[in-house]
């Protein structure tokens, strides 16, 4: 069996290889997937999520202007359980706090609180993170990411998020902070591109 894989194009789309059966919309498998499907990442697609070619009539830039951040991990420690906070790399979904707002609490600076739940309810929420910014340690020892198939799952909202492992090769030669799973730029207006850092929000970009 082939090796899934997605490839951007420099100034344009996602192909993705080899996931026909495992690119999902809304939790639903995507219509119109093919062994090898160009996805927009301009956000100025007609025919979103697939490409039509508005990356060039836009004039889109499939990397950043800047240079890119060093990721920065800050850690939150209470105990046993210790959370692993790179922030750069989030796509501030919100599952996080959605799922446990006594812990997780982005409008304060200090925002992850670990004393305020069990390890247990916090690494669950940590599983749940798509862009490979959040990570759990429990005594002393970083836990392993979940062990799941190659899958792609589009946010109607936002990102790309892929999981399971699925090599990437963009033009710009940047690789995911966390190769099981990562978010990538949808919408054209990252600065942390190719991948997502919450510019979408706080409206959606598509409607598709």
């Amino acid at each position: 069996m082939k090796k899934p894989l997605i490839a951007g194009l420099k100034d344009g789309p996602l192909i993705l290889k080899n996931l026909k059966k495992r690119i999902f919309l809304r939790d639903k498998p995507l219509d119109g997937a093919s062994e090898a499907v160009s996805l927009c990442r301009c956000g100025k697609s007609s025919s979103m999520p697939f490409c039509d070619g508005g990356h060039t009539a836009s004039g889109y830039k499939s990397e950043a202007e800047n240079d890119p951040v060093t990721p920065r991990t800050v850690n939150y420690k209470y105990k046993d359980i210790t959370v692993h906070d790179t922030r750069i790399v989030c796509s501030h979904d919100g599952s996080c706090f959605r799922e446990l707002p006594e812990v997780f609490r982005p409008r304060e600076f200090k925002w992850v609180k670990p004393s305020e739940s069990t390890p247990e309810k916090i690494i669950e929420t940590v599983k749940k993170c798509p862009s490979g910014s959040l990570s759990v340690s429990y005594k002393g020892e970083e836990l392993p990411d979940p062990a799941r198939a190659p899958a792609v799952r589009l946010d109607s909202r936002g990102p790309l998020n892929a999981e399971g492992g699925i090599e990437f090769k963009d033009s710009s030669g940047l690789k995911p902070f966390n190769s099981e799973h990562y978010a990538l730029c949808r919408c054209g207006k990252s600065a942390n591109k190719p991948f997502c850092d919450g510019t979408h929000l706080p409206g959606m970009f598509s409607k598709k």
